[in-house]
């Protein structure tokens, strides 16, 4: 079965390193652009998906459908809760830094991810809502697109790769930038490990 991640576009949180305030934050005009790029380019592939998957965060449910109107206009959008972001909890609308001027608790959780953050959801929360959509999505079986967010696609990744979820955030490997989108393949049954790429 083949999968194209993408992430939705920028908005104006992430234009000023910020975590979004809530679910109904928009695309920006940047954003935008760089959706109806993705979308011409994934056009212009061999891939010819048969439905989106998407967040039911406004941000990913805009994405999703200009990516159906560049593609296949026709193409069904399925919002999924599961594929919300993390939870940011007090961190709403705070700075995303790690550095002295940033949010000491952000800081604290990057040491340990898999907790949860104040008020919010750690890695191991979002990978359980992850393992479900994912068994949805496999289970449907079709050639999909699923829109999502940086942190909830970078725990798909390494759950359909089988890769260590820790390692797989702490390495950065499976981050993809706002608008950016990467083919998955899943030939081998769901939990199969393999190694992180080098």
């Amino acid at each position: 079965m083949r999968l194209i991640l993408v992430r939705h576009g920028r908005t104006q949180a992430n234009a000023r390193a910020r975590f979004p305030l809530s679910s109904a934050v928009p695309l920006d005009a940047t954003g935008r652009e760089q959706v109806t790029r993705t979308g011409q380019q994934i056009a212009a592939t061999d891939f010819r998906p048969e439905i989106i998957h998407s967040s039911d965060a406004e941000r990913a449910v805009q994405t999703a459908a200009l990516l159906r109107d560049v593609i296949a206009p026709g193409l069904p959008i399925v919002p999924r809760t599961d594929l919300r972001e993390l939870d940011w909890g007090e961190l709403r609308g705070r700075s995303t830094s790690t550095g002295p001027a940033g949010e000491a608790a952000y800081a604290r959780w990057q040491r340990d991810p898999m907790g949860r953050l104040p008020g919010g959801e750690g890695l191991a929360d979002v990978a359980a809502r992850v393992a479900r959509v994912l068994r949805l999505i496999t289970g449907d079986g079709r050639p999909a697109i699923v829109v999502s967010h940086a942190v909830t696609l970078t725990v798909l990744t390494a759950q359909a790769n089988g890769w260590d979820l820790a390692e797989t955030w702490r390495s950065h490997r499976a981050h993809l930038s706002t608008g950016q989108f990467r083919l998955l393949d899943l030939p081998a049954p769901h939990g199969a490990v393999r190694p992180l790429p080098h």
